[in-house]
């Protein structure tokens, strides 16, 4: 947990999905991050990092390329349209919603960076009846993190060829690209103290600033323990006064 009033925002109105991501980015470069509701935009999340981390997160999170820019999908795309919209742009349109809907399921793979998927899908015209329309083809670009592709290369053509009316496996061309993760330094990498998260260079003084507050609270504890038991023989004694001479002491 952040403290409040030392944290500060470093991206906002995002989905689950997103967020989750950023912070699992963020905590293997050992800087500490916490995912909280948007008060800006409703249903949506930001992050927050401590202050001094600020400028870390920021650079992790450019390296990454996080958070992903969220395509549109088909439902989008067909409702950026005029009143009368041509075919061709209509067709534009459901092509590029296409891509969309295909870079979102991508980047939905555990590892996946970021996804981009183009599709070339020449539309037949009506009017020439000796028109062969060419064969749609596709290719897709994909950056994920590590050594080893989380998806396979013939998983991909399945999926974006199972999209595409038409479109062949053979016809999808994929490039994956791996981006290697920048290795944190140990004064980043993160520990854990009960149920802080915290680096640990700042661990050694968080259980130093902890012990001398535990050991603060047994002493005011014991001294008033030790000013209670005073008191009570304090008034025994002067319990006993009273019934040994009738008398109240003098002052």
């Amino acid at each position: 947990m952040l403290l409040v009033g030392c944290s500060v925002p470093v991206a906002g109105g995002l989905e689950e999905g997103n967020a989750n991501r950023i912070v699992v980015a963020l905590e293997e470069q050992g800087v500490v991050a916490d995912k909280e509701r948007d008060p800006e935009v409703e249903g949506r999340y930001r992050i927050v990092v401590a202050r001094d981390d600020a400028s870390t997160a920021i650079s992790v999170l450019t390296r990454e390329n996080l958070p992903a820019p969220d395509p549109p999908g088909v439902l989008d795309s067909l409702g950026q349209g005029g009143l009368v919209p041509s075919r061709s742009s209509e067709q534009a349109r459901l092509i590029a919603g296409t891509a969309g809907e295909l870079e979102r399921s991508l980047r939905e793979v555990d590892g996946v960076l970021s996804a981009r998927v183009h599709l070339a899908v020449v539309g037949h015209d009506p009017l020439q009846m000796d028109d062969q329309p060419g064969k749609p083809t596709a290719s897709v670009l994909i950056r994920y993190r590590g050594a080893t592709p989380p998806i396979a290369t013939d998983e991909v053509k399945r999926l974006v060829a199972g999209a595409v009316p038409e479109l062949e496996p053979d016809q999808v061309a994929v490039v994956s690209s791996s981006v290697p993760a920048a290795p944190a330094t140990a004064e980043r990498e993160l520990a854990r103290f009960g149920p802080v998260t915290a680096t640990r260079s700042s661990m050694l003084p968080l259980r130093l600033g902890v012990g001398i507050a535990v050991l603060a609270n047994l002493v005011l504890l014991g001294l008033l323990l030790f000013l209670s038991s005073r008191l009570r023989h304090l008034r025994a004694d002067l319990d006993a006064l009273r019934q040994g001479d009738g008398r109240q002491p003098a002052e």
